[in-house]
């Protein structure tokens, strides 16, 4: 609705923290607690347990581009000449052992229902999706897909992702795809949405935006700044982002204010 632009008008966005990286990549919750965060950038992950208010390293120094979490505990990062996972935590990392073309991987997606299934996007082009826990990947579009995304509610899974139509969606794994949006404002730097879909946030250099009927039609939040990276809780109602300048901020009212901690 509306109110997101008129309620906040007024209201300056305050950082939490500045993260001191040399770029802004990716971004999660980990499941529903909102004081659990990862941020991934381009020399490893960042972690906070108390909100974003202080972060650390973790022990892993690869280009953490994309970052998926999942609910059987696993983490699994992609980037640029990288594909690992951790099955603890991100306390110890291997790689996937994995056919894909190439490991230079610009766009990473996993489905919530489940952690075997996922897609990637690799510098070589299209959509690769795999069920194996990524050690076989077959191409379902030769086109490309950027921020992919996997959504999954009552037993189905669909994809969501942006190309030079707009905001666009696959019902059957990415083999065929739908248009969904052309918004009017951009360009998109990131996305990110709940489990279910239900809720979207879009993030352009000079604001984030919601969509609650997914991705057809869209509102300006309160966050009028560069949002590089995102990641929301489940309920969609914890929003947060990462400017280009890597301030971290966040909203627990579906993005209509970002105070400070």
């Amino acid at each position: 609705t509306a109110y997101f632009a008129l309620r906040n008008s007024s209201q300056a966005s305050q950082p939490w923290a500045r993260l001191g990286t040399q770029d802004v990549h990716s971004l999660s919750f980990i499941g529903a607690d909102p004081d659990q965060l990862l941020f991934g950038h381009h020399g490893g992950l960042l972690t906070t347990s108390d909100g974003g208010r202080t972060w650390s390293s973790m022990p892993v120094r690869e280009d953490a581009m994309s970052l998926a979490p999942a609910t059987d505990g696993s983490i699994v990062i992609a980037g640029h000449e990288v594909f690992s996972r951790s099955d603890d935590g991100g306390a110890t990392w291997s790689r996937v052992q994995t056919d894909l073309p190439s490991l230079d991987i610009h766009g990473f997606a996993r489905d919530p229902g489940d952690p075997a299934r996922m897609w990637a996007y690799p510098v070589t082009g299209g959509l690769w999706e795999s069920i194996d826990g990524g050690a076989h990947f077959d191409q379902v579009r030769p086109d490309n897909v950027l921020y992919p995304l996997a959504t999954t509610t009552g037993g189905s899974t669909r994809l969501l992702g942006v190309d030079t139509s707009g905001f666009v969606a696959s019902e059957d794994g990415g083999r065929s795809w739908s248009g969904i949006s052309a918004p009017d404002f951009g360009p998109i730097t990131s996305v990110t949405a709940t489990p279910d879909g239900s809720v979207i946030y879009a993030g352009t250099p000079d604001g984030l935006h919601r969509s609650e009927d997914g991705g057809r039609t869209w509102e300006p939040t309160g966050y009028t700044g560069s949002a590089f990276a995102l990641a929301t809780t489940p309920d969609g109602r914890d929003v947060a982002v990462v400017s280009r300048a890597t301030e971290f901020f966040r909203s627990s009212d579906s993005g209509a204010t970002f105070t400070g901690p």
